[in-house]
C-alpha cells in the first residue's frame, strides 16, 4: 500500500515547484521529501517530474496523478481541521491583509459572527500578497489579482466610485444628458480644488479616463493616503474627491456631503479574496469567504 506521506510530498512539490518549498511547507527535511517522491515514482512506475536546475517540472503523468489525488487529499485535510476545531476551546487566529477603509466599513460587520479571531494587517495589495506568499498572512482582500504561483483568487465584492463635494458647492449641471452638458460639468470640475489619495491621482485618474475618456489635468490641494480622512476633508470644504460609495452613502444621506457626479455607467473596481492554493479547502478560509461574500 502506498504511504499517504508520499502523496502529500508529491502534491507539495507540484504546488511549490521545488523540493525546498515542499520541505518548508511540510516541515520536513529536503532528503525526506526527495525520498518520498522517489518511493512514489517507484510505486507507480513512471517519472512524475523532470528535474531542472531551478524547478521541478511535472510530466504528463505527474499532471494526471495530481488531478486524480488532489481533491481526495484536500477533503482529508478538511475533515481533519473540522475534528481539530470541534475538540478545541480556542478559536483559530486568522491573519487577514486588507485595505483599511474596506475592512472598517464593510468587512468588520460581515465577519462579526464567524467563529474566528482576527489579526488585521493594512497595506497595499502588492505588499500584502507578498506576505501571503511567504505564509505571513492567511488571506488577503485584494484590489487586483496578479498571477502569483500558488495563489488563488475568489471574486469578493465590487466598489463603485463617485465624485463628492461639501454641501456648499453648486455644480452647474447635476445629471448631464448631452455631450455639451458633460463637457460643461467636466470643465467646472477641473476648476475646483481636489483631494487625492496619491500624487499620481490613482482613483481620480481612473474615474476620469473611464468617464470622460481623457486624462485629468489636476494638481491636488491635499494628498492624503487614507480614504476616511479624505471624506472628512471633503466635508470641511477642502475640495472634491472620488470615493467609493460605501464611504459616502451615510454622509450624503445626513447632509454632510453632496453627490457631484455618479455616471450612469458605473465606475467600478473588483475586489478579490486571495489565499494559498494549498489552503483552498481549509474550513477557516471557506468561512471567511462566505462571510465576506455575505452568504451566511
Amino acid at each position: 500500500m502506498i504511504n499517504l506521506d508520499w502523496y502529500l510530498s508529491f502534491v507539495s512539490i507540484y504546488r511549490s515547484g521545488t523540493v525546498t518549498g515542499a520541505a518548508t511547507e511540510r516541515s520536513l527535511t529536503q532528503p525526506a521529501v526527495t525520498q518520498h517522491l522517489a518511493a512514489l515514482e517507484a510505486a507507480v512506475g513512471v517519472l512524475l517530474f523532470v528535474r531542472t536546475p531551478r524547478r521541478m517540472v511535472p510530466t504528463e503523468h505527474g499532471k494526471m496523478l495530481y488531478t486524480q489525488v488532489v481533491d481526495a487529499l484536500e477533503t482529508l485535510e478538511h475533515v481533519s481541521q473540522n475534528v481539530r476545531r470541534s475538540s478545541s476551546d480556542t478559536l483559530p487566529l486568522m491573519h487577514i491583509g486588507t485595505p483599511r477603509e474596506y475592512f472598517t466599513d464593510v468587512a468588520l460587520p460581515r465577519l462579526q459572527n464567524t467563529k474566528l479571531r482576527y489579526h488585521a494587517h493594512f497595506g497595499t495589495t502588492s505588499a500584502l500578497l507578498e506576505k501571503l506568499s511567504q505564509e505571513e498572512l492567511d488571506v488577503v482582500i485584494a484590489t487586483e489579482r496578479p498571477h502569483i504561483r500558488g495563489i488563488e483568487y475568489r471574486a469578493l465584492d465590487q466598489e463603485e466610485f463617485i465624485v463628492v463635494g461639501d454641501t456648499q458647492i453648486d455644480p452647474p449641471i447635476e445629471n448631464p444628458t448631452s455631450t455639451a452638458e458633460q463637457t460643461t460639468l467636466e470643465q467646472w470640475m477641473l476648476a475646483q480644488p481636489w483631494i487625492s489619495y496619491g500624487n499620481d491621482l490613482p482613483i481620480i485618474r481612473r474615474f476620469w479616463r473611464q468617464h470622460f475618456k481623457r486624462r485629468p489635468i489636476i494638481q491636488p490641494i491635499l494628498i492624503i493616503p487614507d480614504l476616511q480622512t479624505i471624506v472628512r476633508s471633503v466635508e470641511l470644504g477642502y475640495g472634491l474627491s472620488v470615493l467609493p460609495t460605501y464611504l459616502c452613502h451615510t454622509a450624503i444621506a445626513d447632509g454632510r456631503l453632496r453627490l457631484v457626479c455618479q455616471p450612469a455607467d458605473p465606475i467600478t473596481n473588483n475586489l478579490w479574496l486571495a489565499y494559498r492554493t494549498m489552503d483552498r479547502q481549509k474550513q477557516d478560509i471557506v468561512e471567511i469567504s462566505r462571510a465576506l461574500r455575505d452568504e451566511r
